[in-house]
């Protein structure tokens, strides 16, 4: 008893000592002789206050350093920087080659063949939007149904050109699609719907060809799409972005002329932004993927990922122009909205069905997940359209009406070395 009376005793004396011989303001007072209690309660309640005061300014700086670090400037010196050429994803409106049909059908075993080519010409263009149209019919399994779509599908092979004077011969890369089987140009992400990719069995980031980009001192710089012998949708985005069954689209029958004018505004990050976490900055490069599907990021990408997780949570099943994610070669973090297992159940007609009773919601996808913006990002707007008769077969011509006049540009306003002034100041 006496021993803890005694340590008692040496560690209040230790504080007082502490705070008579402290240099922190205020302190000394408290335990100065001959101090009026009064003049103590009062010393005791600034000390405290001052603590207070400091700790709050300290977690109003440290929050601010955690949930908004960055500011977004605009930048206006037009001709010192390259303007990216806007990127399209083109979907034929004939998804089927009559000739290659004939054949399937012909060599098939089906006693009722009108109801089997019904079922393929139907199920090629079977989106989000009309699943319900696609005709009943089991003779071919789920499993089976890309792969005899891949085979039947439309001969799309048309002549493609752009007015700029790099002198590079550009082409459309194969994607499957939400809209089905389509054709991407200047898209540095298509190549991971490509069905060449996925036959392949790659999980990893590919570096693409250049991106097709333009300059005011380049003048007017168009592309053009011709000879595609068929109607066609066209969608308009970002290199680094993709096109699903809720973007806006252009359609344009066949045997017309679409001429597309456009104006873009870019958001690009600096280095410096890549220093920072995911959750600080609030946006995602798009080689920082956590995509089951994709090894490459982009929110529409995520927005797609997330639809499948709804499909699958409606109805069981997932519809078969999504990727067969198999076993899964490398550990991947799955969102929180993701609950996909490593092998997916494809939707036969009954689950295409079941799915269009949920067509607004799987469209929409209000509020069922919660997709980062892209860190660099393009948004182009029409700003003019002209469509006429063609005789030479449908045609389409797109570029910018003019050069934008400004950009934004995302940076670190407030970094750790500002947090750390700030806190030894406060």
């Amino acid at each position: 008893m006496a021993a803890r009376k005694s340590r008692t005793k040496m560690l209040v004396d230790f504080i007082k000592m502490f705070i008579t011989q402290s240099s922190i303001h205020g302190l000394p007072h408290i335990t100065a002789q001959k101090r009026h209690p009064v003049e103590i309660v009062i010393w005791v309640t600034l000390v405290t206050a001052a603590v207070y005061g400091a700790f709050v300014l300290s977690s109003m700086t440290l929050r601010r350093y955690i949930e908004n670090p960055t500011v977004i400037s605009v930048e206006r010196d037009r001709f010192s920087w390259n303007t990216t050429f806007p990127a399209a994803t083109i979907c034929p409106s004939y998804k089927v080659n009559e000739e290659l049909l004939e054949e399937f059908v012909t060599r098939s075993t089906e006693e009722n063949k009108t109801l089997l080519r019904e079922f393929l010409v139907t199920l090629a263009s079977a989106t989000y939007t009309n699943f319900e149209t696609v005709v009943p019919y089991d003779g071919i399994t789920e499993e089976q149904y890309l792969d005899i779509l891949m085979d039947l599908q439309f001969v799309f092979k048309p002549t493609v050109s752009n007015s700029g004077n790099n002198n590079k011969n550009y082409s459309l890369q194969s994607i499957v699609s939400e809209m089905g089987l389509c054709y991407s140009f200047n898209s540095q992400l298509a190549i991971y719907n490509s069905p060449d990719y996925w036959d392949e069995g790659k999980w990893n980031l590919i570096e693409g060809e250049d991106i097709f980009s333009v300059n005011p001192l380049d003048g007017e710089v168009f592309a053009n799409v011709m000879n595609m012998a068929t109607g066609f949708d066209i969608y308009i985005h970002g290199p680094y972005e993709v096109a699903d069954i809720a973007s806006k689209k252009i359609s344009s029958p066949d045997g017309y002329f679409l001429q597309i004018y456009l104006s873009g505004l870019t958001i690009f990050s600096s280095d410096n932004i890549k220093s920072l976490r995911i959750s600080q900055r609030k946006c995602r490069f798009h080689d920082e993927s956590d995509l089951n599907h994709s090894p490459a990021y982009s929110y529409v990408l995520c927005r797609m990922e997330c639809r499948a997780a709804l499909a699958k949570r409606l109805c069981g099943c997932v519809p078969h122009f999504y990727r067969k994610l198999g076993k899964i070669k490398k550990k991947l973090i799955r969102p929180k909205f993701i609950d996909l297992p490593e092998g997916m159940k494809i939707c036969n007609v009954p689950g295409l069905h079941c799915l269009a009773k949920h067509k607004e919601k799987l469209i929409l996808m209000k509020g069922e997940c919660s997709c980062l913006p892209n860190c660099n990002e393009v948004n182009y707007i029409v700003e003019d359209m002209d469509t006429r008769e063609w005789f030479l077969g449908s045609n389409l011509q797109w570029g910018l009406k003019e050069y934008p006049k400004m950009r934004l540009r995302r940076d670190i306003i407030f970094g750790f070395s500002d947090l750390l002034g700030l806190r030894c100041f406060s």
